[in-house]
């Protein structure tokens, strides 16, 4: 057997990936499109057939459902083969998007994934809603080439009795990283002693740890040095008032231009006194039990997102250009009319309530996940 047959065939075909949303049956476990370039491959049977991967050797994105299977029975009993005897073939291989998703691994064959995608072109790497069994992961030795990834995507990966599993990971990226997500991933901070590498990171999600905090936030100090960083999302990170999450960031100085702190229960009144980042330009304050407008507001904000709070009345903002209020109490008033335009949200006086351009939305175009939310305020889709 040739070197590079020894290769266990899952985390070999494993560096391939995503959003491809392309229709499947129950009963189906690979798909491939016309063009060959966008694989799909689900393995929720009960007896999945592993070998049917092999139709996305040749795609460009890949995206793999483990159906919550347990990837050990790809362990060899005399141990895995090391990739560098398959680089010729994997520098070959025309991947440049893999997501994988439920499914348990192993510890041992994600680092071969990991040192496998290495001689590959790989650029975006997903991994959601996977266990990670027989830990620890090893970091990557320093006899290893590093990632050259553009973006990382961790969600609701776990490691039992392990805290650093994200900082394993990250042993195995480039400098070079551009957007780094690490959501639902029980972070009790901001890792910053892992972003410190990163200097041209652009986007950055942590949303999804609600052990974050206010405070958490407060000490991050490492976001001073991403000056690159333009995307911020801090969803659902129990976060508690728009007036510390300004003064956190006005500390930073950072230079974000989107900000999203959704689902978080802020409750500020029109009198919370805020010095946002002048180049921020799009905030999105949904699902935020905000009963009124925040009278400070950043300067040049032109999309606010205020969907789903407790407004009464329909505030007006001169400057914004987009703003959204789906969900609100007034949107679903059948006395709700045009007049009530120039009127602002009960306790939010020194509201602006003349010139702007409010969009409402019709409920099934703005009833979004927060996830989605921030996805609309990038003006990206998918794994861009």
């Amino acid at each position: 057997m040739v070197p590079w047959q020894r290769l266990s065939l899952l985390p070999m075909l494993l560096l391939l990936s995503p959003l491809l949303l392309l229709p499947w049956s129950s009963s189906a476990i690979c798909i491939l499109d016309e063009e060959g370039d966008n694989c799909f491959c689900n393995f929720s049977t009960p007896e999945p057939n592993w070998k049917s991967i092999q139709m996305c050797l040749s795609s460009v994105e890949v995206e793999i459902h483990g159906g919550g299977h347990n990837l050990d029975i790809f362990l060899p009993k005399g141990g895995l083969a090391d990739p560098r005897q398959a680089a010729d073939l994997l520098r070959s291989l025309r991947l440049r998007r893999l997501k994988i998703k439920d499914a348990q691994v192993p510890a041992p064959l994600l680092y071969q994934l990991l040192q496998a995608l290495t001689y590959t072109r790989t650029q975006v790497l997903a991994l959601e809603d996977l266990g990670v069994s027989h830990p620890p992961l090893q970091p990557r030795s320093p006899s290893n080439p590093a990632l050259a990834l553009k973006a990382l995507k961790v969600n609701r990966v776990s490691v039992a009795g392990e805290d650093n599993l994200m900082a394993a990971i990250l042993t195995w990226l480039k400098p070079g990283l551009k957007t780094l997500s690490l959501t639902d991933s029980g972070l009790s901070n901001v890792p910053c002693s892992d972003l410190g590498t990163f200097k041209e990171l652009s986007s950055l999600d942590l949303s999804d740890n609600p052990g974050i905090g206010e405070s958490g936030l407060t000490a991050a100090f490492c976001l001073k040095e991403l000056q690159e960083l333009r995307d911020l999302a801090l969803r659902n990170t129990s976060l508690q008032s728009l007036g510390g999450v300004c003064g956190a960031l006005e500390a930073m100085g950072v230079k974000v231009q989107r900000l999203d702190i959704s689902y978080n229960d802020l409750r500020d009144t029109s009198s919370t006194q805020c010095t946002w980042p002048p180049t921020l330009t799009s905030l999105n304050l949904s699902h935020a039990k905000l009963k009124c407008v925040p009278k400070s507001l950043p300067q040049k904000l032109q999309q606010l997102v205020l969907s789903h709070n407790l407004l009464t009345k329909q505030p007006i903002l001169d400057q914004v250009t987009e703003l959204v209020l789906e969900g609100n109490p007034f949107t679903q008033s059948s006395a709700f009319t045009r007049s009530r335009r120039e009127e602002t949200s009960e306790d939010c006086g020194g509201v602006p309530s003349r010139g702007s351009r409010p969009f409402v939305g019709s409920p099934l175009a703005f009833q979004v996940s927060g996830t989605a939310a921030f996805m609309l305020l990038c003006g990206v889709r998918g794994f861009a």
